[in-house]
């Protein structure tokens, strides 16, 4: 019910994430007008060049190099959504929005997130530490699940981890995945994107606040 693809649109990027607001925004704004994706938008900012999909409030960074790809949902899917993905050094990182049809619980779908990400895989508890940033606690009314893993894949032992938030009906999702010998450094950047990510999916969004005024 989750699966989707992440391959839609993969650009080699070298001249993100620099402190340079103006090039930020234009090479976010030229992505958005070549790829002609509906209901996203340029959030760049100083520091780094990125977009928002609108209705969810997902915020997806693009990296400073490696690829990046996002896409909407198809307008006839069952559900409401979009995603985004980048791979950087051999950790991907993929950020999904989904808006369900059918009423559902955090908790359901956390399950079925962790159930995909270990479908056909013989995975077990990550020994490892967990990230600082999520032992905090939740950002501001948004809650999360997290589950970290280790399994074999394509005969490499790899670190999985899945995170799920929910917030006005919408569910976050950031699934990562990254070589075993770079697993504790993977799941330091990945709680703490994650908190970042948070910050920026419970924020209210600038149209909707808008439109009430």
């Amino acid at each position: 019910m989750l699966r989707v693809g992440l391959c839609v649109l993969v650009l080699a990027l070298g001249a993100c994430n620099k402190s340079d607001a103006g090039a930020n925004h234009e090479l976010a704004q030229t992505m958005l007008r070549e790829r002609g994706a509906p209901d996203f938008a340029d959030a760049s900012t100083d520091a780094f060049a990125a977009i928002r999909h609108e209705p969810s409030g997902m915020v997806c960074v693009l990296p400073p190099n490696g690829a990046f790809a996002f896409d909407v949902f198809p307008a006839n899917a069952q559900n409401a959504g979009a995603q985004c993905s980048s791979t950087q050094d051999g950790v991907a990182v993929g950020w999904v929005a989904v808006r369900f049809s059918t009423p559902t619980t955090l908790d359901a779908v956390f399950s079925a997130s962790v159930a995909q990400l270990a479908a056909g895989l013989e995975p077990e508890a990550w020994p490892g530490q967990v990230s600082a940033a999520d032992l905090q606690s939740p950002q501001g009314l948004v809650h999360y699940r997290i589950q970290r893993l280790q399994a074999p894949v394509g005969g490499e032992m790899q670190f999985l981890r899945v995170a799920v938030a929910e917030r006005d009906g919408w569910y976050l999702q950031q699934i990562v995945s990254a070589p075993i010998a770079s697993a504790q450094e993977a799941e330091t950047a990945a709680g703490e994107i994650w908190r970042q990510g948070l910050a920026r999916f419970s924020a209210p969004n600038v149209s909707d606040a808008a439109a009430a005024g």
